[in-house]
């Protein structure tokens, strides 16, 4: 039979870290506006690197095109005329990877049945745990925020 497991924290760690990670919150919020700018000019310089290496793909690998679902290169003629080039990505060694969107550091999430941000949420834990007396609280208590860290 497995037994509980009871851990107690040292306060000033914990207010520490969850300083720390306030900070690092502050630090995304202030360099997001250049990384999503960042992000925008790698998103349209890929737009150009995928067209270059699809044309010089196909231009290279017409055996591989064809009408069937397993066909690296697929294509689909459509109802009125329409055709459609379905470009299996994950088959080709070497196509271009697309740049990651950064995450909106302070956005607005679900914790437990509030709409709160993950600063708001450490800010007000941070209060509480500088008011107590106590040096030491237990992990279960803080598991929560811990996840937060």
């Amino acid at each position: 039979m497995a037994r509980a497991l009871s851990v107690k924290v040292p306060v000033v760690s914990v207010i520490s870290e969850i300083e720390n990670a306030i900070a690092k919150i502050d630090e995304a919020i202030a360099s997001f506006p250049a990384d999503f700018e960042k992000y925008e000019a790698d998103t349209k310089a890929y737009k150009t690197t995928v067209a270059d290496f699809i044309a010089n793909y196909l231009t290279n690998n017409i055996d591989k095109i064809g009408y069937d679902y397993g066909s690296d290169i697929r294509l689909n003629l459509g109802s009125g005329g329409s055709l459609s080039l379905t470009i299996d990505t994950e088959k080709i060694v070497g196509f271009p990877v697309k740049p990651v969107e950064p995450k909106r550091p302070n956005q607005s999430e679900w914790y437990g049945n509030r709409h709160i941000n993950r600063k708001e949420v450490l800010e007000q834990n941070l209060r509480v745990l500088r008011m107590t007396t106590q040096e030491e609280i237990n992990a279960s208590s803080y598991s929560a925020v811990i996840d937060l860290i």
